[in-house]
């Protein structure tokens, strides 16, 4: 992690701002580039992820805020196979 976010430098996080944007330039998911875009944390900070540059893209607004909490690009959490599937015992009995 930073020192500029463990730290709550505001100064901090203004500078990675300014590096990333000069970086990429144009939103990672969409090639948008113009509106308010968003630093976006790939793995994000709920997660474990840092403040490095290898670990943020920019993103415009609507990309980033469909994206929320997300790790990588899934779309939603998988859906659970629930009373769905009930293995049945295929154990052989050796008498």
């Amino acid at each position: 992690m930073s020192k500029a976010w463990s730290n709550g430098s505001t100064r901090g996080w203004r500078e990675i701002r300014k590096r990333i944007i000069q970086r990429d330039q144009v939103c990672q998911l969409c090639g948008l580039d113009e509106g308010q875009m968003h630093i976006d944390h790939i793995i994000p900070k709920s997660k474990g992820g840092s403040d490095m540059d290898s670990n943020l893209r920019l993103l415009c607004r609507n990309c980033n805020l469909r994206r929320g909490a997300r790790f990588f690009d899934s779309d939603s959490t998988p859906p659970t196979l629930h009373d769905r599937f009930t293995p049945t015992n295929v154990s052989i009995s050796h008498d």
